[in-house]
């Protein structure tokens, strides 16, 4: 039976996002893939209760998160409470006060945004360097519980192709 693989995109994106087509692309046959869509007027407690519902089946997932999307696969892993279930967090969007950039959301979907100050069970991929969200929270913890991948890349990870060894070997495990 194929694996299943879950992508929730960043602000501004959608199931055409290059990390999901190049998480596609790698990957090939080995998942079905399904992207979670929102935008910021969203309801987002709907879309994870609908996407609990949708998953509800399946055994073990990997949940790929990027940016915002990365919060939000947080919350449904959160959710899910399955222990085999994979997180993976690309460029982060773990705590709405450690953005850089003055992109304004509105106010109800950044109540339906959760601050992240323990991380556990995951893979980050994040960089020191990223331009959008301020990183440092993450590179500071100590006892992590979480693997951390650190790039030398900007928030949108560029070089993301470069990076999916490291979500395959991850995931292998």
């Amino acid at each position: 039976m194929k694996k299943t693989l879950l992508y929730i995109h960043g602000y501004g994106s959608d199931h055409n996002s290059r990390k999901f087509l190049d998480l596609k692309n790698y990957f090939g046959q080995e998942y079905t893939y399904h992207c979670l869509e929102w935008m910021v007027e969203s309801d987002i407690k709907y879309l994870l209760r609908l996407a609990l519902k949708k998953c509800e089946n399946i055994s073990q997932l990997a949940i790929i998160g990027d940016s915002t999307g990365a919060n939000l696969a947080y919350q449904l892993r959160e959710l899910r409470k399955v222990p085999a279930d994979q997180l993976i967090l690309l460029s982060p969007l773990l705590d709405i006060t450690a953005r850089l950039r003055d992109i304004p959301f509105p106010k109800a979907f950044e109540d339906q945004l959760i601050k992240i100050t323990k991380p556990q069970n995951a893979l980050i991929i994040a960089s020191r360097e990223d331009e959008v969200i301020n990183q440092t929270g993450i590179f500071n913890q100590t006892n992590n519980q979480f693997v951390l991948h650190e790039v030398k890349d900007g928030h949108r990870l560029q070089k993301f192709q470069e990076y999916l060894p490291v979500i395959k070997n991850y995931l292998s495990k």
